[in-house]
């Protein structure tokens, strides 16, 4: 239903709103329900009509959270580039790092670090990006999280590691790079 709403929003945006246009909408946000359907397009209408890119949903969400939740380097950069804050984060605690971390978007993760996304921030329930991308198995995103500064030791809020979340999972490369990691502490 959500997607559904979002095309039809962006039709109608697209034909009705003039260029220039002001816009800060909090519910029902065309430019965030397009980020979250993964459509590029209509986040950059909304930006080059200066929307406030910080907006966010009754998630918490804003485009860029959602352009790493949908897996969109596209949205995500697009978002960057305009000057959104890249450590806001979502009603969980989430930043688009971490949701980025978690759907496994390598390409997302490299944008967002680039832009100083700070790789140890915690969510809610304590889970950092690598502890993220360490559940999920995403070997490349582990890397170049820990290649950042991503600490291997910190614990989530019921006390365990990224290395004990890899030792719990099936991904034996993970485990092997993040005991390489522990070392060299």
């Amino acid at each position: 239903m959500r997607i559904i709403y979002a095309a039809i929003v962006a039709m109608v945006t697209l034909w009705t709103i003039p260029s220039g246009a002001q816009l800060d909408m909090t519910a029902g946000n065309p430019m965030i329900d397009g980020a979250a359907v993964g459509n590029a397009d209509v986040v950059e209408y909304w930006i080059k009509r200066g929307m406030n890119l910080d907006l966010r949903d009754a998630d918490g969400r804003t485009a860029l959270i959602y352009g790493a939740f949908v897996g969109s380097p596209e949205i995500v950069k697009l978002t960057l580039d305009a000057g959104a804050t890249v450590d806001r984060q979502d009603a969980g605690g989430n930043t688009a790092l971490n949701w980025a971390a978690k759907q496994g978007s390598y390409e997302a993760v490299r944008l967002l670090v680039d832009a100083k996304a700070k790789v140890n921030l915690r969510n809610r329930q304590g889970l950092t990006p690598l502890m993220q991308a360490t559940a999920g198995g995403y070997y490349d995103i582990v890397q170049y999280l820990l290649e950042n500064g991503a600490d291997v030791a910190l614990q989530d809020y019921t006390g365990r590691n990224a290395l004990d979340l890899a030792r719990n999972g099936r991904d034996r490369d993970v485990l092997r790079l993040l005991e390489q990691a522990e070392s060299r502490r």
